[in-house]
This record gives C-alpha cells, sequence and structure tokens, in this order.
C-alpha cells in the first residue's frame, strides 16, 4: 500500500497582523496547543524533542482515543508553527507569517476539510490565543491571566459552566444598574 502525500487542501488568512520576529515557542509550553481545542480534554502528556503522544477525551462525541503527532517551530524562514496530528487523524497544519501577517495552511489526506470540522474550531482557538499576546491592552492582559491560570485548566464541560455562570452573573448585573437608575430618574 502506497502511502500519498497529503494535498494543500485550504490557505486561510486569519487577519492578524503580527509584529517583527513573533515567537510562538514561548506561547505554547508542554501541552497547551492541545488543551486550546473547544472539545478535548487532555490527559498523559508525554513530549520528547518536539514529538508527543497524549490520551484525549472529546467531549462531543464522548470517546477516549490516544493520539500523537509533533509542533514545530520555526521550521523554515515563514513558518512559524507546524502542528502534524499523526494517530488518528493524519493532517498538518501550519501557521505561517506573510508580510507579517497570520495565516494558516492545512494539508490532509482528504482532499477537503469540513465547514464544520472541529479542526477549524482548534485553529480559531489557537489564533484568539495568539490575538491575546499580539495586543498589550488591559483587557487582553487579563484575559491571559485568565486563560492560563484558569481555563485552560479546566476540561471542556467546567468551561461552559463558567461562561453560562458569567454570563448570567453579567444579566444580573445589568439588570441591578438599570434598576438603580430608573429607580433614580423615575422615583426621586
Amino acid at each position: 500500500m502506497t502511502v500519498l502525500p497529503p494535498s494543500v487542501s485550504q490557505e486561510v488568512d486569519l487577519g492578524l497582523q503580527l509584529p517583527a520576529n513573533f515567537d510562538l515557542q514561548t506561547l505554547f509550553p508542554n501541552d497547551r496547543l492541545l488543551r486550546l481545542h473547544p472539545n478535548w480534554f487532555v490527559s498523559d502528556f508525554h513530549r520528547d524533542d518536539g514529538v508527543f503522544t497524549a490520551l484525549l477525551k472529546d467531549y462531543v462525541t464522548e470517546e477516549e482515543f490516544p493520539a500523537s503527532g509533533s509542533f514545530v517551530f520555526n521550521g523554515n524562514e515563514d513558518e512559524l508553527l507546524s502542528i502534524k496530528l499523526a494517530n488518528p487523524f493524519n493532517v498538518t497544519v501550519a501557521f505561517v507569517s506573510s508580510d507579517c501577517r497570520l495565516k494558516v495552511r492545512i494539508f490532509s489526506a482528504d482532499e477537503v476539510i469540513d465547514a464544520s470540522d472541529p479542526l477549524l474550531l482548534w485553529i480559531r482557538s489557537i489564533k484568539e490565543y495568539i490575538r491575546i499576546y499580539v495586543k498589550r491592552t488591559p483587557v487582553t492582559l487579563f484575559f491571559r491571566f485568565l486563560m492560563n491560570r484558569m481555563m485552560l485548566q479546566m476540561d471542556p464541560s467546567q468551561r461552559k459552566i463558567c461562561l453560562m455562570i458569567a454570563k448570567i452573573t453579567a444579566v444580573e448585573l445589568l439588570v441591578i444598574v438599570l434598576l438603580v437608575v430608573g429607580y433614580v430618574f423615575f422615583v426621586l
């Protein structure tokens, strides 16, 4: 059986302007890249010289499966990060900097990546994580702290519960503010 080389499936401009000489390697120690996937909980992660093995649980399908692959940082002059998922996916995702803009190239044994593929959600999560490191505002500094200390330590179901509680709290605060403003203007 002959294994054909993967073909280029997609190249997408992620719409993110990068500073010159931006280094992604410092942003993604250990299993952080895998933890950014919105549906995976990572356990039993091992990494040696860029090659990793991990046990993943997908909370959408409720199945556990071993995964292996590699992370290659700064593989060539424009490639910032190459993620190769060998088992069971056979996909390569390359983040490249072209004219200081972040683009992603997806190489797959399958010709077409479906629009509902969880891989695209993962790429969007990685892009948003990189975005909070590109910009330096008080909001992005807060979200860096929140992501690194809390959100990436949780499994996907815990993240969804926390997000739901945060939304409910925001609505409660909005209602309280509206009640106070209404009381001040209409009663006093």
